[in-house]
């Protein structure tokens, strides 16, 4: 199996809560560069589980417009502060189902320690994620400590970008790829 940890692009600082943190400019642009990276590295199907967090939501539904993906299914334990040990089965059971291809998209510090947890069976948070960086891990079997690292991408995006920002959706439209 590969896993493809993807963690949310940059969100504004505040709203009333911290789920209802949207993405920013910047945010959309990182988001639709590590999509492109993507649809170089996912072969179809592949399957998208994402944190219920709107930054989250949003930088999935660009991954899932890019790669013509079915919709991302929103997975609870997502969180920031989600349970590894909780997460972990999660993703040996898609194994199991026999998906080749799974895209997590989540949050500091859950993100990372998961990557740690599979990669090196060790819960740590020593490695942190950048903004919409993707790691891609390879397994045979999902398990602590038993994936292996084999790719990886972090988008330099500048500030701001040549999208339109009042209707970033319209931009996104004319960078993406189909497939």
């Amino acid at each position: 199996m590969r896993l493809y940890l993807l963690r949310h692009a940059e969100a504004e600082p505040d709203a009333d809560t911290d789920a209802a943190r949207a993405l920013t400019a910047t945010g959309w642009a990182q988001a639709a560069a590590s999509a492109d990276w993507l649809c170089g590295q996912v072969c179809p199907p592949a399957k998208v589980l994402v944190s219920p967090y709107r930054r989250a939501q949003e930088t999935a539904s660009v991954v899932v417009q890019a790669l013509g993906l079915a919709a991302p299914v929103t997975q609870p334990l997502l969180v920031p502060e989600g349970d590894v040990l909780r997460i972990e089965p999660l993703l040996a059971a898609c194994q199991r189902e026999g998906l080749d291809e799974l895209i997590v998209v989540t949050h500091m510090p859950v993100i990372a320690a998961l990557s740690s947890w599979l990669t090196e069976g060790v819960l740590t948070t020593d490695q942190p994620f950048a903004l919409a960086e993707v790691r891609v891990l390879e397994a045979d079997v999902v398990a602590p400590g038993l994936c292996r690292r084999v790719a990886g991408f972090i988008p330099d995006v500048p500030e701001r970008s040549a999208l339109n920002w009042e209707r970033p959706w319209e931009a996104l439209d004319r960078l993406l790829p189909r497939r």
